[in-house]
């Protein structure tokens, strides 16, 4: 049985560290232990994710402390690395306000966790020596740079979409080295999007179909987006630049290829946001450049209403007659699990959306909870399961695991780039300065300051 590379592991697991901080102890010393440019990497956030890796990954711990050290800091240093070439990128923008929400949704989480805010508190101060206000910014921060992270790695990667053979071989292969699941529960879900009445969809249509025609009669595209689209992009005359192939909605997507440059679609596309009209402005490769004008179509309480009644029958004919993977299979509109009766896999708590983990967690195995609304569509869900740690199997965690091998397969095309990005910034490793670090987080934790070596100022 091949061990998953370890570089490559941590690239799949950082993602998640980086963006949720862990209430470790303070420690009692600190220091830089490696720089890229102007980006830092401290001794405390090296040991955080030693620590926290070492508890989730099989065998971690089985490697000397000061290999695991090594190991986690060049995947630190690449992190950096994929963070100043994204901030170095003048198409990539990224600000506050678009990951504000991400944040107080987290913060949401951790409150609710420990039973209220005041709580919450003291829980920061006795662990992190940090108010809600710096773990606020302390996390703004991580999200950012997880956003600037993301982007550059979509446009030099874009996504990979591996196929259930390449799943299953990649967990052939590195099945001893995923992560041990604690504390973890297994779901399945129906999921129904709330759809417009016919007359809100006709309406929609007629007036995309009216600026088609306008269109036609020779008005300017870009004039007509700015006025009348429902698209952040209007402001711009309709244009989101190039895209790759298999990024966009896949019926605006299929639309779009169709056309040559300058034509637009003479009929409106429907898409899960509403009509589209789209104008293509220019091909290369696998990459298309467009501009568009939505008509948005937005449910309304009826919608809502019907909806929801149409869930509450599927709850109560599934508890009945205890056939919910059939009723997902015929009725579930998640494209991704209606195939396997609606099975969402297995889950940890401390990772499970707030909205599911409230749902479910009243529930004994095989109970179904009352419908909930997450985005556009409401839900219903079966608690499958409970287990306080386990491994996981093909079977019961393809949604996980299809994830963990999509990472990794994007991972390796990332590797290539940041090999040539590396000689392009200035990078200092000084981990060799820091002598005598105890092996454990106890040990770190009792350590006096005189253990830690030197501890070298930015530059």
């Amino acid at each position: 049985m091949r061990k998953l590379p370890l570089k490559h592991l941590k690239r799949i697991a950082f993602g998640a560290l980086l963006a949720a901080p862990a209430f470790a102890s303070r420690q009692p010393y600190d220091g830089i232990v490696a720089s890229v440019d102007d980006q830092i990497i401290m001794l405390s956030e090296l040991e955080e994710l030693r620590m926290v890796s070492a508890e989730q990954q099989p065998g971690m711990n089985r490697m000397p402390a000061d290999q695991q050290r090594q190991e986690i800091l060049n995947r630190l240093i690449d992190d950096k690395v994929v963070l100043v070439k994204a901030k170095q990128d003048t198409t990539i923008k990224v600000s506050e306000k678009d990951i504000a929400p991400r944040v107080e949704d987290a913060i949401s989480h951790y409150v609710e966790q420990q039973g209220g805010e005041k709580k919450f508190e003291t829980l920061l101060k006795q662990t992190n020596g940090m108010n809600l206000a710096q773990f606020r910014a302390r996390l703004s921060q991580q999200y950012l740079d997880q956003s600037y992270r993301q982007k550059l790695q979509f446009k030099y990667v874009g996504d990979h979409e591996p196929s259930n053979q390449q799943i299953r071989e990649f967990y052939e292969r590195y099945k001893d080295s995923l992560p041990l699941q604690q504390n973890s529960l297994r779901l399945s879900h129906i999921q129904v999007k709330i759809k417009p009445g016919a007359a809100l969809e006709k309406a929609a249509f007629l007036k995309a179909d009216s600026l088609t025609k306008r269109l036609d009669k020779g008005e300017a595209f870009a004039d007509l987006a700015k006025k009348y689209s429902d698209d952040y992009s209007g402001k711009e005359g309709g244009d989101i630049g190039y895209t790759k192939r298999g990024t966009l909605d896949p019926d605006y997507e299929r639309a779009a290829f169709s056309l040559e440059a300058g034509d637009y679609t003479k009929v409106p596309v429907r898409s899960r946001f509403g009509y589209h009209l789209i104008k293509v402005t220019g091909k290369k490769d696998n990459e298309i450049r467009t501009s568009h004008i939505l008509v948005r179509l937005t449910p309304e309480a009826s919608d809502s209403a019907r909806t929801i009644a149409f869930m509450d029958s599927l709850r109560t004919v599934s508890l009945k007659q205890k056939n919910f993977p059939a009723l997902a299979t015929r009725f579930s509109e998640d494209k991704k699990t209606l195939d396997h009766g609606g099975s969402l896999g297995w889950f940890t708590r401390d990772k499970l959306d707030p909205r599911y983990l409230q749902a479910v967690d009243s529930l004994s195995v095989g109970g179904v909870s009352p419908p909930i609304v997450i985005g556009d569509s409401y839900h219903i869900f079966r608690l499958d399961g409970q287990s306080p740690e386990r491994k996981m199997t093909v079977d019961e965690d393809w949604t996980e695991i299809s994830q963990i091998a999509r990472n990794y397969f994007m991972s390796q095309k990332l590797s290539t780039f940041i090999k040539k990005w590396r000689e392009t910034v200035h990078i200092e490793n000084r981990l060799a300065q820091f002598k005598n670090l105890p092996a454990t987080a106890e040990g770190f934790e009792e350590g006096g300051s005189g253990e830690a070596g030197p501890q070298p100022a930015p530059n």
